[in-house]
């Protein structure tokens, strides 16, 4: 839950408007806080959870159709947000932390389409996480076997 909390927390930083350069970078870097205190430690405490409950308990790993998507999904959510959103976030972070003043409005290009991609997948994000979490409280799909 702190995971899907965290992206959501960070979805809603990301669409928050900022009225100079400054409060943008202290919105960016929240983001980023949240990102290391919530959501890489709730995402690995998923992981490892789901790993003991599959080796442990009677449901497996794809002993249901619905724990299937849930690892397909969530390890999806993961290297996405690992490989494709993070390193955009701290770039965006870098190039913005010299020139970030209260003064400093930001121009609409400024980042291209990064600022726009980390704001789409980060809402998206959010919501599959929230999907995920009605996945595991209802069980929707049958077993996988017959």
């Amino acid at each position: 839950m702190m995971w899907t909390i965290g992206v959501v927390m960070m979805a809603i930083l990301y669409w928050q408007p900022s009225s100079n350069s400054l409060q943008f970078l202290y919105n960016q870097q929240t983001a980023m806080l949240i990102d290391y205190s919530l959501v890489i430690p709730g995402a690995i405490c998923a992981v490892i959870t789901g790993i003991l409950y599959g080796l442990k308990t009677n449901w497996g790993f794809f002993k249901y159709r619905w724990l299937t998507v849930k690892w397909i999904v969530g390890i999806s959510v993961i290297l996405i947000g690992t490989f494709g959103l993070h390193p955009i976030a701290t770039e965006i972070i870098a190039n913005l932390s010299p020139i970030a003043s209260t003064d400093t409005h930001l121009p609409t290009d400024l980042f291209g389409a990064k600022l726009t991609v980390i704001k789409i997948m980060a809402l998206v994000q959010g919501l599959v996480l929230i999907w995920l979490v009605y996945v595991s409280v209802f069980k929707p799909w049958k077993s996988t076997k017959k």
